[in-house]
């Protein structure tokens, strides 16, 4: 005790020092923590608010109870990594699928030049590549359900790159403390017992002092899949099936391990009326025939070649059982993993509406996040003065390719078929000439044709008033040929 304390002690006798004021408290409430910390036991699972920089943590003691907790979340993206390497099935589902979503390069396209040139020198960019990055990084967003690319924006001239980030490597998925679906901030792991570096979500800019006011602004993407809206960690398009994929390769593994040594025989030699020791001569001096030899013995030897039986239809009912889960767990037919036939390609016919309706949701999604990216790019571009908000602002639309490819065969027959019928229908008064018209630009659409009904309409008036005057003119032409031909015969 120092002198202050001591003059302190004389003047307040009664004054505590800070060690016994915390001795006092603890021994106030040691009971009623003891409780707490048993009722917090009890309730570990029940999200705690937690607040850094005035967001809020959406994983381990978090608000939301939807996520993975984060070591289930991070063995699901090693499971995954691990059956892209080891499981066939996996990898040629997603290659599948990459395969339909992009069988044919992205398309973009603007009424201004400019917008265009910008857009162009990022997608071309040597380091973004975006004809071969996006389809490879959207397949494995539906593989791992969740992407997080940093972004590298040059101050200067606007121009931007993409960075990519393992999944694996995210710590932290913080929201704003109003909304659970508006991201902020992620936060990845460091090394050596550093932390990692936190990236803004990109997002607009709703600060109106600001002079990027209503542009994107930010420092990385951050796509999710396969979750409730109020989690915030992605859930591979695989997660479900991961025990069925690695069950059904080793069965089948195994059944053809098994039928390698079922398929081999063996010998066996009753000798009758022998005991031990004449059997064990009687095999030394009598190996097993080579093919094609002869053997002979008398009514003491009997010679049988003993097999296994394998049991193959057994193995091909349950092997086609799991298959079929799968297949239908993914929406896909069988006939578009290993089976072939007739029958399997009405069964495609007839199923492939399905597989094709869920891509085009995919690819929708895909679409919707690649225009976030091109429109991020933009706004950088009019940041750094490379063009103007008015030309910027004219937008951009993207182009993803054709998934089903139409049946030309099928819509060019019956077109005939259609044309008259809307003729008929259009003359007995069945149906106006401009309904008529919708429907055949309708039926034209699937040509890859977008025909306007109603200026098709207009244009047809007015070819039609076009023809009906140089009819009217040669009438005329004609009749004033008559009539001076007319006076010289008479």
């Amino acid at each position: 005790m120092n002198w202050r304390e001591k003059a302190a002690r004389i003047l307040a006798p009664r004054l505590r020092t800070e060690d016994e004021v915390r001795a006092s408290i603890a021994a106030e409430l040691g009971p009623v923590w003891s409780r707490e910390s048993e009722r917090q036991r009890a309730t570990a699972d029940i999200p705690i608010s937690l607040g850094s920089d005035g967001y809020r943590r959406l994983s381990g003691q978090s608000i939301s109870e939807r996520d993975l907790p984060p070591m289930t979340q991070g063995r699901m993206l090693e499971i995954a990594y691990y059956m892209y390497d080891t499981s066939g099935f996996l990898r040629r589902s997603a290659h599948m699928d990459r395969s339909f979503l992009f069988s044919e390069p992205i398309r973009l396209e603007s009424d201004e030049p400019a917008v265009l040139e910008i857009l162009q020198r990022f997608w071309d960019d040597t380091e973004n590549q975006m004809d071969l990055t996006f389809p490879e990084w959207s397949m494995w967003l539906g593989i791992l359900g969740e992407q997080l690319w940093p972004v590298d924006v040059n101050a200067q001239n606007g121009r931007v790159r993409l960075l990519y980030r393992d999944p694996s490597e995210i710590r932290e998925v913080w929201v704003s403390p109003l909304n659970v679906l508006q991201r902020m901030q992620v936060e990845t792991m460091g090394a050596a017992g550093r932390p990692g570096p936190k990236y803004a979500v990109i997002r607009p800019d709703g600060d109106i002092r600001s002079k990027t006011y209503g542009r994107l602004v930010g420092e990385c993407f951050f796509f999710t899949l396969n979750h409730p809206p109020n989690a915030q960690r992605g859930r591979s398009d695989y997660l479900t099936l991961f025990d069925w994929f690695d069950a059904l390769e080793r069965y089948a593994f195994n059944y053809l391990e098994r039928a390698e040594f079922m398929l081999n025989f063996v010998w066996d030699v009753m000798l009758k009326g022998m005991n031990e020791e004449q059997i064990r001569n009687w095999l030394r001096e009598n190996p097993p025939p080579d093919p094609g030899s002869i053997r002979a013995h008398n009514e003491n030897v009997e010679w049988n070649a003993v097999s296994p039986e394998l049991k193959a239809p057994d193995f091909a009912s349950g092997y086609n059982l799991g298959k079929s889960y799968i297949m239908g767990c993914l929406g896909r037919p069988d006939s578009w993993f290993g089976e072939g036939g007739k029958a399997y390609q009405t069964e495609a016919d007839i199923f492939g509406q399905v597989p094709i309706k869920d891509m085009d949701q995919r690819q929708l999604y895909l679409k919707h996040k690649l225009t976030f990216v091109l429109k991020f790019v933009l706004d950088q571009a009019v940041i750094a003065g490379m063009i103007s908000p008015e030309k910027a602002d004219k937008g951009f639309t993207v182009q993803m390719p054709e998934i089903s490819k139409r049946d030309l065969t099928k819509l060019v027959n019956g077109i005939p078929q259609l044309s008259s019928a809307l003729s008929v229908a259009s003359q007995e008064g069945w149906m106006s000439r401009e309904t008529t018209a919708m429907m055949w630009a309708y039926i034209s659409s699937y040509l890859g044709y977008a025909i306007d009904a109603k200026a098709e309409i207009e244009k047809t008036k007015d070819e039609q008033k076009d023809r009906d005057m140089e009819d009217y003119l040669a009438r005329e032409r004609a009749k004033k040929t008559l009539e001076k031909e007319q006076p010289e015969k008479e």
